[in-house]
């Protein structure tokens, strides 16, 4: 029967058409935004998933951020340590020559003990100098904190370092200079030299303590936190970003169902317009 008023086929078509519409913009949607999840009435539970992926891989990121900066702390302290270890091998050796009197004139010996002196003047200059975005490393106030673990950088001024006793009374690194009992002119060279190799370990073991805690603590921390961001990453994306080969191919098969459905509506209608054909 032929009427005006729809009927039940173009009532279903028109659901139908409403309906591809529907699914082809939200496919058209993600393809656009590159989510599958755009809003909470997408994925409810792949949304709370999400987002908690995304509030743990922050956190990882904002750590692996802070040990790269706790591992520049302990490079720069290092590097400064390696310099301070360079110059006390100079200075053993200077050392070492004015030990043997022989060869060497007095005037030479002054002027071996004068760049000794030098150098225990650069190695209290890097001590004071070293810093770190303005904190002070080399000072012994120093402590490095990462990875669940921490280091205090020893202070390594002359006044801290090559501790050594001569005749019962205690002298450090700094009495090797001139003056002190265990200067190389006029003093126990002996004493100096022991001094001078006291200190040398002393920084030694410094930078080993750091190398340990770079490698050890930081750089395990840091793969472990890397290996997390990516599996994280990777969950997160598989739950919350479109796949675009699923996604292009379900818009083909929706454009198919929209052109049906649209050609269905049209035929559904011609039954009401051929009536009203009869009025013209």
């Amino acid at each position: 029967m032929n009427s005006i008023f729809p009927t039940a086929a173009s009532l279903i078509a028109q659901r139908s058409l409403w309906s591809v519409s529907r699914a082809m913009n939200r496919s058209l949607e993600r393809l656009a935004t590159g989510y599958r999840i755009n809003r909470g009435a997408d994925d409810p539970a792949g949304l709370i998933a999400s987002e908690n992926l995304r509030a743990s891989l922050a956190a990882l990121e904002a750590e692996s951020r802070t040990l790269q900066r706790a591992n520049a702390v302990v490079t720069t302290a290092d590097a400064a340590l390696a310099e301070v270890s360079n110059l006390l091998i100079e200075a053993e050796s200077l050392a070492i020559a004015n030990a043997n009197t022989g060869g060497l004139s007095d005037a030479e010996r002054l002027a071996n003990q004068m760049q000794i002196d030098s150098i225990l003047s650069s190695v209290n200059r890097i001590a004071g100098s070293t810093t770190f975005a303005g904190q002070q490393l080399l000072d012994g106030s120093a402590t490095v904190t990462a990875g669940g673990g921490s280091v205090t950088i020893d202070s390594v001024s002359t006044g801290n370092l090559g501790e050594v006793e001569i005749d019962g009374d205690t002298y450090s690194l700094a009495d090797v200079a001139t003056g002190g009992a265990p200067n190389t002119v006029d003093g126990d060279i002996s004493g100096a030299q022991q001094a001078i190799r006291a200190a040398s370990s002393q920084v030694a073991t410094q930078r080993g303590k750091l190398g340990a805690f770079s490698l050890y603590t930081i750089g395990a921390r840091a793969s472990s936190i890397a290996a997390g961001i990516e599996n994280i990453a990777a969950a997160e994306s598989v739950i919350r970003n479109t796949n675009y080969a699923v996604e292009t191919a379900n818009l083909a098969r929706l454009r198919v169902l929209y052109d049906a459905s649209a050609m269905a509506v049209m035929l559904t209608s011609r039954g009401s317009l051929s009536i009203l054909s009869l009025f013209a």
